[in-house]
C-alpha cells in the first residue's frame, strides 16, 4: 500500500482511516511498560471520539491547537484527531521552559493547549506572556489547574470525549488536501532559536513512504519508539511508516537503558531508529543476557558513533550505516543503503554541496548542503512567524540546510556535521563530530560533546565535555595523548570539563548553547 503512489491518500486523516479499515483487527499501539494495546480499529475510534469531542465542546474551532504532553495513546490519537478535524497541530517540546515555551505557544496565537499536570508549573511561569491562551484541556489535575489558572477555561480531556466514533475528516471551512498544513513542529534549537516548521500532509506522507523500502518495513514488523512525539523522528520516521504497512508500534515515554533490552525482547521488537546517544549508552552499559536474545533485526541512525561491526556482533542485530539524511525543515532527502555508508539522494530532490559563497564544490569535497525540491509540499513551507529567517534559509533559490556534507563522484551522500558546529582552529575548519568520535574511543569515556571556546590566539580552541564510565576518570593530558593517536594535531582538545551528564534534547542532541555557559 505505502509504496504505491497511486493509492497515496491526500491527508493524514484519510490515511489513518484507510489503514484502520484495512488492518482493523491487527494490534497497532502498545504502551510500554503497561502493555495497554489498541487495534487499528480501536485507535481510530479513539481519534474520532477526540475529534467529535473537540468539535462539540469548543464551538467554533480555532485555526491552531497546541499539544504539550508525555507520550501516550491520548497524545498520538489527539494528533490524528486534529488532522481529521482541521485545526493545525502546534507540537510543543515538553522540555521547553521560559522564553522558548512562551514563544512556541504564542507565535501562532493558539487559544487552546492540550497538556497535563506535569507542565503546569512551566506554563504558570510564562502565563503572562500567553495573551491568546483561553483554554486548557488537561489529561489530569483539573482541580489544580483551576486554582492555578483562574482566568482560563479548564476542560478535562476524558470528559470531553464524544461517544461518536464515526469517521471524520476535513475542516469546517472545506476539505483539506495534501498541500494543506498538517502541523507546526519546532527545530531543536541546539544552535539558535527554535523555529516553527510549517509541514503539509504531503510532507508527512511522502517522508514515511520513502522510509519503508530502505528500512524494509512490513506489516509483520514491531517498531520501538521512546522519543517525544513532538519531534519528526517518532511521528514520521517510526510510527507513520508502520501505520502504512499495518505493523505494530511500541510507544514508550522516554528511553531507559535498563528497560530497553527487556522490552525489546518482551514485545518482539524488530526495528527502531537508534539515536547516536542511545547507541553510546547501550554500548557503554554492562552486558546482559537480553541484548543477544531478541527479535531486533535492524536499527538505524545518522551519525553512528560506535563501531558498526563490533556493535552488530555484540547485540546480534544489523546497524544500518549512516547514509540517510532528514531534517524537520528540509524533509527526508537521502535514504540509507542496507550495508554501505553512502546515502542515495531521492529523485524528488536536487542536492548541491557549496562553499561559503554558494559556489558548487568538486565531488568528494565537504561543503554546505543545499536542497531544492522538484515538487511542492515535500519540505517545510516556511518558518512560522519568522519571514526573515524563511527568506534567509531559501536564498539563491535553494534551501540552505546549515549542514556540512559531501557527495562523491558516484553520487553517494555523506553527512559530516552541522555547519554551526564547525570550529575554526589555527585556520583549519574542524568537525566537532569527528573530534567526539575520536574521544569516544577512550575506554574511560561514556559520553562527550565538544564546542569551540575562545582562544588566546584569537580564533577558537576545542573544549571537550566528557562523562566518565562508573569508577573511571580522565585528565586533560591523558585525553590529549589519546587524541594524538586518533586525529590531526589541530583537532586535539585544549580544554576539558568532566560532567555527570551531557545536557541533551529529547532527541539526543547535545545542547551546545547550554554547554557554552558552563
Amino acid at each position: 500500500m505505502a509504496n504505491n503512489n497511486a493509492r497515496q491518500p491526500g491527508t493524514l486523516g484519510e490515511l489513518l482511516h484507510r489503514c484502520a479499515t484495512e488492518y482493523a483487527d491487527r494490534p497497532f499501539l502498545t504502551i510500554a511498560p503497561t502493555n495497554e494495546t489498541w487495534t487499528y480499529a480501536e485507535f481510530e475510534q479513539l481519534t474520532n471520539r477526540i475529534a467529535h469531542g473537540l468539535n462539540e465542546t469548543l464551538g467554533k474551532l480555532p485555526a491552531y491547537i497546541a499539544i504539550m504532553l508525555e507520550n501516550s495513546a491520548w497524545y498520538l490519537a489527539s494528533t490524528y484527531a486534529l488532522k481529521k478535524l482541521g485545526p493545525i497541530e502546534v507540537s510543543i517540546n515538553r522540555t521547553f521552559r521560559g522564553v522558548s515555551l512562551a514563544r512556541t505557544i504564542s507565535v501562532t496565537k493558539t487559544p487552546v493547549l492540550i497538556t497535563s499536570s506535569a507542565h503546569f508549573n512551566a506554563i504558570k511561569a510564562v502565563i503572562g506572556e500567553l495573551e491568546s491562551l483561553t483554554t486548557l484541556i488537561v489529561t489530569d489535575g483539573a482541580d489544580q489547574a483551576r486554582l492555578l489558572f483562574t482566568h482560563l477555561n479548564i476542560m478535562e480531556f476524558e470528559s470531553m470525549l464524544s461517544d461518536d466514533i464515526s469517521h471524520m475528516t476535513g475542516d469546517s471551512e472545506g476539505e483539506a488536501d495534501e498541500l494543506s498544513t498538517a502541523s507546526i513542529m519546532f527545530t531543536s534549537g541546539t544552535t539558535g532559536v527554535s523555529k516553527g516548521c510549517v509541514l503539509s500532509h504531503k510532507y508527512a506522507i511522502r517522508t514515511a513512504m520513502n522510509l519503508i523500502a530502505p528500512f524494509r518495513v512490513t506489516g509483520d514488523d514491531v517498531v520501538y519508539s521512546p522519543y517525544p512525539l513532538s519531534h519528526i523522528g517518532p511521528a514520521y520516521y517510526d510510527i507513520l511508516p508502520t501505520i502504512m504497512q499495518g505493523g505494530q508500534v511500541i510507544l514508550r515515554d522516554g528511553f531507559s537503558v535498563s528497560s530497553f533490552w527487556p522490552e525489546v525482547k518482551r514485545y518482539k521488537v524488530s526495528w527502531l531508529m537508534m539515536l547516536g546517544s542511545v547507541q553510546q549508552l547501550l554500548w557503554a552499559a554492562p552486558k546482559r543476557s537480553e541484548e543477544s536474545d531478541h527479535c531486533l533485526s535492524r536499527c538505524w541512525a545518522t551519525p553512528a558513533p560506535v563501531p558498526k561491526d563490533e556493535f552488530d556482533r555484540r547485540f546480534k542485530t544489523h546497524l544500518i550505516p549512516g547514509g540517510g539524511y532528514g531534517s524537520t525543515d528540509g524533509g527526508w532527502v537521502v535514504v540509507p543503503q542496507w550495508d554501505h555508508p553512502g546515502g542515495l539522494i531521492l529523485p524528488e530532490f536536487e542536492v548541491s554541496i557549496v562553499d561559503d559563497n554558494d559556489n558548487p564544490v568538486p565531488a568528494g569535497t565537504a561543503g554546505e548542503m543545499l536542497i531544492r525540491p522538484r515538487e511542492p509540499g515535500i519540505i517545510s513551507d516556511e518558518y512560522f512567524g519568522m519571514p526573515e529567517e524563511t527568506l534567509k534559509s531559501r536564498r539563491n533559490l535553494w534551501f540552505h540546510t546549515g549542514d556540512v556534507a559531501k557527495v562523491d563522484a558516484d553520487g553517494l551522500f555523506y553527512f559530516i556535521c552541522r555547519k554551526a558546529e564547525r570550529i575554526r582552529v589555527k585556520g583549519e575548519m574542524v568537525s566537532g563530530f569527528e573530534v567526539e568520535e575520536g574521544i569516544l574511543t577512550h575506554p574511560n569515556i561514556e559520553d562527550c560533546a565538544v564546542i569551540g571556546a575562545p582562544s588566546p590566539l584569537g580564533e577558537e580552541e576545542i573544549k571537550a565535555f566528557v562523562v566518565c564510565k562508573p569508577g573511571k576518570s580522565i585528565a586533560i593530558k591523558t585525553l590529549q595523548n589519546h587524541c594524538h593517536e586518533k586525529m590531526a594535531k589541530h583537532m586535539i582538545p585544549a580544554q576539558l570539563s568532566v560532567l555527570d551528564a551531557i545536557p541533551r534534547t529529547p532527541t539526543g542532541k547535545a545542547e551546545k548553547g547550554k554547554l557554552a555557559t558552563l
